[in-house]
């Protein structure tokens, strides 16, 4: 993977590298993917929009970064990415798109550093209930006067907050946390969560 755009910044994030590098063609429709600091705390970042994850080379670039994530020993944030919205409800029309999005299932699953979801106040927090899988910890921003919704959430392992600036801290919060647990913990915690236990 080659750098792009070394160390620009993407709030709340202090220094960024864009990575790519997809020989099968196309970069993927990600805002941002790559590494990012926060705070001092380094973690494999991608930053997603609706258009995100329309394409194999989007999975591609998802899987090549989840790989990077465990050569380096690096959590994965994933920002507005719409995972298990797109991997349940688009209907792989290509075997190259249904063999990218198992590759990104089963290496999301076995990733040995944790996973942590971030929907802000840009995504659609309806759209995020159905965004809960595929994480070990999920920073959303509803406003207080969503009480329904909050109280709906409640029973999912999440942080919620009121405002965007919020969500830096929870981020560290759930990082520190999430650090005290080991790698095959988080991939058992992965395997009961998503019922694939006998």
């Amino acid at each position: 993977m080659k750098p792009i755009n070394s160390n620009s910044k993407i709030p709340p994030f202090n220094k960024t590298i864009q990575l790519y590098g997809d020989r099968s063609g196309g970069q993927g429709n990600f805002e941002f993917a790559g590494l990012a600091e926060i705070q001092e705390k380094k973690v494999v970042l991608l930053k997603g929009n609706d258009e995100s994850l329309k394409n194999p080379s989007d999975w591609r670039r998802l899987v090549r970064l989840t790989l990077l994530a465990q050569r380096i020993e690096k959590p994965v944030l994933l920002w507005n990415v719409p995972l298990t919205h797109k991997a349940n409800n688009q209907h792989p029309t290509t075997l190259a798109l249904g063999t990218a999005i198992q590759n990104a299932k089963m290496q999301l699953l076995k990733l040995q550093q944790p996973i942590i979801k971030v929907f802000d106040e840009i995504y659609n927090c309806n759209d995020a209930l159905l965004d809960m899988e595929w994480g070990d910890g999920t920073v959303i921003v509803i406003p207080e006067d969503n009480a329904k919704l909050r109280e709906k959430l409640k029973q999912y392992n999440l942080i919620i907050v009121s405002k965007q600036v919020d969500i830096n801290e929870q981020i560290l919060k759930l990082l520190h946390l999430l650090s005290k647990t080991t790698g095959k913990e988080l991939v058992m915690n992965r395997i009961q969560s998503y019922g694939l236990t006998n």
